[in-house]
Order: C-alpha cells, then structure tokens, then sequence
C-alpha cells in the first residue's frame, strides 16, 4: 500500500485542491492563522481580479510542493 509520507502528501493534496478556499490544509497542519488569512486572501481575490492572479500563484507554489514530496516519499 501507501507509506505513511505518502498519503500524508495525498492528504494535503486533497485538502488543497477541494478546500483551499476555505484554508482546510491549512487547519490540517496545524496553522490556525494561516487558515484564517486564506480565509481571508481567498475572499479579497474574489473580489479583485489582481488578487485572484495573486491568490493562484500560492495555491500553484504549494500544489507543486506537495506533489515534489510525495514523488521523493516513492524513491
């Protein structure tokens, strides 16, 4: 099956991928500020078109984070 690495990445990948507005990996990490200022960040970038292109920029950044360590967890 899965190690434990990885589906501690698949997790984290999931969450940010279906609950990234809401923070969700954020809160799964333990970051309750951080979840509270994606919270935040997600609802100024609805508003503005400028901060939804920076609001992706993040949410890119750590999806390729997160797929790098589950690629270094197989090896």
């Amino acid at each position: 099956m899965l190690l434990k690495g990885e589906k501690a990445a698949l997790t984290r990948l999931f969450l940010l991928g279906i609950g990234a507005p809401l923070g969700l990996d954020r809160f799964y990490e333990g970051d309750i500020t951080g979840g509270f200022l994606a919270i935040l960040g997600f609802t100024i970038a609805v508003i503005t078109i400028i901060g939804l292109l920076i609001w992706i920029v993040p949410f890119l950044g750590k999806t390729f984070r997160l797929l790098r360590e589950f690629e270094s967890t197989t090896e």
